[in-house]
């Protein structure tokens, strides 16, 4: 059964949310794509994207192998996989990551797992979508932020997460950012031992 959660015991879900919450991932995936390929430094903001990326999903492993929490919604249907060899675990594995694990591209997980992976890729999008564009693009910015905001309602008002999943890929996801742009901004960390350590693709 679910877990006691103060914002899905008060918020009825909503079927279609965790479409919308897609949606608005992907238009945040467009806008970043558009400004990587327009940007003079689009190999080094590729590289922080993939090692932001992959530090915070390394660490989602980590908590994935550590807790496994119950459903957080009724709607969700587990029942046991079982795979016959370590092949069928494979094509599962290859099926998920092919599909970026939307479901809006037909892949079905089950389970929740501490931290939310959708809130921590619209995040990561969103801090690289204004970062990395002038400051005076005001409007992107705000869209930027509203898709974010609008994204993380979306998943809690699908109820495919706890908000306590939510809250912790949001705050893991903005400290990782902010503390990997101080180094890299800051020219006396930049050739130091524990940088290279934290981000060996720094």
């Amino acid at each position: 059964p679910p877990l006691p959660d103060i914002f899905l015991d008060s918020v009825p879900r909503i079927p279609w949310a965790f479409a919308m919450a897609e949606a608005c991932g992907l238009i945040l995936c467009y806008m970043f794509l558009l400004i990587l390929l327009l940007h003079k430094h689009r190999s080094i903001l590729f590289r922080r994207l993939c090692s932001l990326m992959g530090t915070v999903f390394l660490l989602r492993c980590c908590t994935m192998f550590a807790t496994s929490l119950s459903v957080p919604g009724q709607h969700l249907k587990c029942a046991s996989k079982t795979y016959a060899d370590s092949w069928g675990k494979i094509q599962r594995a290859l099926t998920i990551w092919s599909g970026f694990g939307m479901t809006l591209t037909g892949v079905q997980t089950c389970g929740d797992y501490m931290f939310s992976g959708h809130t921590v890729v619209i995040t990561m999008l969103n801090f690289f979508v204004t970062e990395y564009t002038p400051r005076k693009w005001n409007l992107i910015h705000t869209i930027s932020w509203v898709l974010n905001l609008f994204g993380i309602f979306f998943i809690l008002a699908a109820h495919e997460h706890y908000s306590i999943d939510v809250f912790i890929a949001f705050y893991i996801t903005t400290r990782l950012f902010l503390y990997y742009h101080t180094l890299a901004n800051t020219r006396a960390y930049q050739h130091s031992r524990r940088a290279r350590i934290w981000f060996p693709m720094f």
